[in-house]
């Protein structure tokens, strides 16, 4: 064998070896597809989140009160343990504690005002029937003591809007979602000062949506 041809053989492997070890930043997936990676995520709802179509649901006269963002809210608990949920939530309205997904209202948004997403295991994290756990866990407590303006049952998910005659005259939304199989479920809780109850279809609008990514 020459010495050229060595030479040139040995170009080719140093070549392969270095293609190999590459870093592919195209975002494509695996498989040469060309597609874009999905992140490890999961969408709860129908339709994107759409927070200038919660804003046109808001009356003139909480249009300055309440604005809506696309916004993420991320729940950190340990070191290694982060889930974001995106939702279209109100502007302004703060976050207390990493470890919940929990907005406070601003002053303008009313004392008793708040915005919550999360997850719920009612007990052990394992397969149950949701729709059962949901209901005892989530939705009886919100209806104690209230009368129920609307409450619609579907596959896999349910919509609650009910208003407190007993105490705080607040209005609740509550949306649950839950997924056969699943070692939870997940929901979005407004709880409305009556000084803004008229955007109870705003807040219905925005707990009608939620992509969660990570595992809490």
């Amino acid at each position: 064998m020459t010495r050229t041809l060595v030479l040139v053989m040995l170009g080719c492997v140093v070549a392969t070896a270095a293609a190999c070890g590459k870093k592919d930043d195209s975002g494509a997936a695996p498989g040469g597809s060309g597609a874009p990676a999905t992140p490890d995520s999961v969408t709860f709802g129908s339709g994107a989140i759409d927070a200038a179509a919660c804003n046109a649901l808001l009356p003139p006269a909480l249009k300055d009160k309440i604005v809506f963002e696309k916004r993420e809210i991320a729940v950190k608990r340990g070191r290694h343990s982060t889930t974001t949920y995106t939702v279209a939530a109100p502007k302004g309205w703060k976050q207390d504690m990493d470890a919940f997904a929990d907005l406070k209202a601003d002053d303008k948004g009313g004392f008793f005002s708040a915005f919550k997403v999360g997850s719920n295991c009612d007990g052990m994290c394992e397969p149950k029937d949701w729709e059962k756990i949901a209901d005892k866990a989530t939705f009886v407590p919100n209806m104690t003591g209230a009368t129920v303006v609307k409450d619609v049952k579907g596959a896999g998910t349910r919509m609650l809007i009910a208003t407190d005659t007993s105490n705080t005259k607040t209005t609740t939304v509550v949306s649950a979602w839950w997924k056969t199989g699943d070692s939870k479920y997940y929901t979005c809780v407004a709880t409305l000062d009556e000084s803004v109850k008229d955007a109870v279809p705003a807040f219905e609008k925005a707990c009608s949506t939620m992509i969660v990514a990570g595992d809490d």
